[in-house]
């Protein structure tokens, strides 16, 4: 029998070990005794394969591999060096091909079980071999066999191969191949390294995991943003930004010029669950949407799931970002900054316990009031404006089979505008995460995380009559995700979240003792949420895939509340309340459910293409309440109750998906239908801020939207970028039971964010290894807007009357920026490295509108004695330089 296999031997490797004469001739067992006894190499066999063995007379000294081998073979056997150990074999002994300098051997099973099984399963890790961090979406391929896998978030992969030799080549973009012919006896696992073929230009490069993926995933409506790719992209004061990075790919557009928020697929910016380390964020912009809220050095990358969204996720009917951030570095401390000109960061990352317990914490902060004392106008260069932001996360390795990771981050913007008001806002965050593996087949993840938004509003315009208005929003998560392939060709995933939601819809309280505005208190909101998922990945055919899963969700709201009562048969106003309900602390004021089915299918065509469909139900419980077209700070969320009903989503997609040229090139099609229930628009002069009765304000209908995304991008070469065109509508329709209740008399309407067209081109050309010039041009029809038509005189006052709600159309949108990065060092190991990078924002001074207005005015000759006055609004009417000095060590 084979004796213990995981000792190890304390010697050098057999073939630079000698034995002499007194090793001959002499029967196996005793030969074997010997040599473990002298040279400290201890011998694994059967007794039954080498019973009648007597070693071969020796007169010198020899190599023992070459003794070992001269006697063996005529017994029909042979020995492999495993575990340290020299274990005889029958047989003749098996012929590794080698490929390459990368090529090696790795043994998996016990040899003892050679002949007994049919086919195993080889598990392991990819790791990145300088880092020693896990690397998800690395590419398994056994190209004899044509079969496949990638590895998942925490670098896991599986195959199941035939025992014997196997050759496999581990990939990932921007690494080096490499090759292990690996001998399967039985199931077990490996582990390999890869490693940097060369310091990394940053080329731009968007990627859904890696190439192959555009077509042979079974994602749809699924883009993955890696931060190598926008840094090279030219924005607003030089600063790499994940949110504006996403604004360049197809289906995802935004109100207005550096607007807060985003828009996907004719959604509003609410719809849209953003994750950072799985915890919630409720704002993600600074300064009112000139930055992104995280630092960029942080991220690894970024995944934006516009349809196709898996069972795991709910919360969000439009999309789902998911915002992966880096691990710090396992061997040494490295410091990473950078200095615009107006805001500068730093980030530490390194080990507490080497290739055990890492870390990585970055801050941001900003000087940019010199650049309100450039503007024209007073009261803007007496103004102040300001941010900052820190975040910190340590991952913590426990063993192979379980890593633990905390996250932290905290943010604070502040805004003066002289005289007028007072803007600030913020976001708390903390997160924890344990993924553990169970089996070579399944692992599983337990998160908790916190999040929570607040803003504050002081207004004193009015003398006498200063206030504060305070309103936030808290979440509280816990989770569970599992996953198996215990199944042959299947990948099963369940599991559930609980959230409770704590809301404070408006708060407002006199700023002075002096000032005479009275308190307003709008009532806080508690609820909890739950959601139970079960998912499939099935690969039915090699050409045909599907995922199929489906979503359970619930939604209570709680007391303590006081309900308004209306007459039945009524529409919702002062007039029609009959009463109120009042709900203990604790009492379930309104309960709302549903299930979410979510399907996906893909088929694999010739020639690296492929076709996909898909269709999925989101619902969302949870909305926010603005009368703007982007976040402010004086918006806030509001809870589904009695008179708001859940959103609901049903979105059915297809897709055409093709590579070309050995995937240098990616080329996709989409359409796309969405369908949404319990959408919500405002009565006209409504009032939405610190309104105690929103219900009687709001008015209930549906959407639609529907579009067509093209996209073309080169991945290689000296030139890459990418082409996207977008093709999208979203329109409303309000008709409800009573006038009031309607909105351009019930008919279909242009929601505020339908813009049909949307073109981007982001190009980056290598001058040399140092300079890479890059630009990228943007072109988008204007946002829909509600102007006055008609004026008239009623009692010597002139009274306006609007148009129908987003008749007009603002002036279309189109933009172009240039971007030049210099390089330093380029050697290996050099350890102060710097790059500098000089932009320009909105290279031909185009005046963009973000909004029109229309405003009372002193008559005279200029305005026609006109007391209004129409006004177009942009925020950046001239081209803006930037300069920005990154370094690292």
């Amino acid at each position: 029998m084979l004796l213990f296999l995981f000792t190890q031997v304390s010697g050098q490797g057999i073939s630079v070990v000698d034995v002499g004469k007194p090793y001959g001739n002499l029967p196996f067992t005793v030969f074997a005794e010997k040599l473990q006894q002298e040279k400290q190499i201890r011998l694994l066999y059967k007794q039954q394969w080498v019973e009648k063995i007597v070693t071969a007379p020796l007169s010198e000294p020899v190599p023992l591999d070459q003794f070992l081998n001269g006697f063996l073979q005529q017994y029909d056997l042979h020995y492999i060096e495993f575990q340290g150990n020299i274990v005889i074999m029958p047989g003749r002994p098996e012929i590794v091909e080698t490929s390459g300098p990368g090529s090696n051997v790795v043994i998996v099973g016990n040899p003892l079980n050679k002949g007994k099984y049919r086919t195993a399963v080889v598990s392991g890790t990819v790791l990145d071999g300088k880092s020693k961090t896990p690397i998800p979406g690395a590419q398994v391929l056994c190209e004899a066999l044509s079969k496949g896998t990638s590895s998942d978030l925490d670098g896991h992969f599986r195959m199941e191969l035939p025992a014997g030799m196997n050759k496999l080549k581990f990939s990932f973009i921007g690494l080096d191949d490499e090759l292990r012919d690996v001998v399967l006896y039985n199931d077990g696992e490996m582990e390999v390294e890869l490693y940097e073929k060369t310091i990394s230009l940053g080329q731009i490069n968007v990627l859904a995991e890696k190439p192959e993926d555009n077509y042979k995933s079974t994602s749809i409506g699924v883009v993955k943003l890696n931060m190598k790719s926008i840094k090279k992209l030219s924005v607003m004061m030089g600063e790499a930004d994940v949110i504006k990075g996403m604004l360049m790919l197809p289906g995802v557009q935004s109100t207005g010029e550096n607007a807060a928020g985003f828009n996907v697929r004719g959604g509003n910016s609410d719809q849209n669950l953003i994750l950072v380390q799985d915890a919630p964020v409720f704002n993600t912009s600074h300064m009112f949407g000139l930055f992104s809220m995280l630092d960029p050095i942080v991220v690894n990358d970024v995944t934006l799931y516009k349809s196709g969204i898996p069972s795991k996720y709910g919360g969000r009917i439009s999309s789902v970002m998911d915002i992966d951030l880096k691990k710090g570095e396992a061997k040494k401390i490295k410091v990473n900054g950078g200095i615009g000109i107006i805001n500068s960061r730093l980030s530490v990352e390194g080990p507490i316990i080497k290739d055990k317990l890492t870390f990585i914490a970055a801050a941001r902060s900003t000087y940019s009031d010199w650049v309100l004392g450039l503007l024209k106008n007073y009261q803007l260069q007496q103004s102040s404006v300001r941010f900052y932001d820190f975040n910190a996360k340590i991952d913590y390795n426990i063993n192979s089979k379980n890593k633990l990771s905390v996250f932290g981050y905290g943010s604070n913007d502040y805004f003066n505008y002289y005289q007028n008001a007072e803007y600030g806002y913020g976001n708390l965050i903390g997160a924890a995460k344990w993924n553990h593996i169970l089996s070579k087949y399944s692992s599983g993840v337990l998160s908790f995380n916190y999040s929570k938004y607040n803003s504050d509003l002081v207004d004193f315009s009015t003398q006498n009559y200063e206030f504060k208005l305070n309103t936030s929003i808290e979440q509280e998560q816990l989770a569970y995700h599992f996953s198996t392939g215990i199944l042959p060709r299947h990948k099963i995933n369940a599991g559930f979240s609980a959230v409770r939601y704590a809301v404070e819809p408006g708060k407002s309280s006199p700023y002075s003792e002096t000032s005479a505005a009275a308190p307003i208190n709008v009532e806080d909101e508690s609820a909890i949420e739950v959601g139970l998922y079960l998912e499939d990945e099935f690969d039915i055919t090699p050409e045909l895939a599907l995922v199929a899963g489906v979503r359970y969700s619930g939604f209570a709201l709680l007391g303590p509340s006081t309900v308004n009562t209306y007459a039945n048969n009524s529409p919702l106003n002062l007039t029609t309340v009959t009463g109120s309900k009042t709900y203990a602390d604790g009492e379930i004021v309104k309960y709302h459910q549903g299930v979410e089915p979510r399907v996906a299918f893909r088929y694999q065509l010739p020639k690296s293409s492929s076709l996909k469909v898909g269709y999925n139900r989101t619902n969302q419980y949870i909305r926010q309440i603005s009368n703007s077209t982007s976040i402010t700070p004086a918006d806030y969320w509001k809870a589904s109750d009695q008179f708001i009903s859940p959103l609901i989503s049903d979105q059915l997609s297809f897709g055409f998906f093709k590579n070309l040229k050995n995937n240098m090139y990616e080329t996709s099609f989409e359409l796309y239908y969405k369908n949404i229930q319990n959408e919500v628009d405002y009565k006209n002069g409504a009032r939405l801020i610190l309104n105690e009765n929103i219900e009687q304000y709001l008015i209930r209908g549906k959407g639609r939207a529907y579009g067509a995304e093209l996209m073309i991008r080169k991945n290689s070469g000296t030139l890459t970028g990418w082409l996207s065109y977008t093709y999208s509508r979203s329109f409303k329709k309000m008709d409800g039971q009573f006038a009031e209740e309607k909105v351009n008399d019930g008919n279909w309407y242009r929601s505020n964010y339908d813009k049909p067209h949307d073109l981007t081109l982001a190009l980056s050309y290598k001058l040399s290894r140092r300079f890479t010039a890059s630009g990228n041009f943007v072109y988008s029809t204007g946002r829909p807007v509600t102007l006055p038509e008609i004026k008239y005189q009623v009692n010597n006052y002139e009274v306006i009357y609007f148009s129908d709600r987003n008749k007009y159309r603002l002036p279309d949108y189109h933009r172009l920026d240039l971007a030049l990065t210099y390089e330093g060092s380029l050697l290996k190991h050099q350890k102060w490295r710097s790059s500098w990078t000089i932009s320009v924002y909105n290279v031909y001074g185009r005046h963009n509108p973000f909004s029109v207005y229309y405003s009372k005015q002193d008559p005279s000759k200029e305005n026609r004695y006109n007391s209004y006055g129409l006004y177009q609004f942009s925020v950046i009417g001239v081209p803006v330089p930037s300069f920005t000095y990154n370094f690292w060590f």
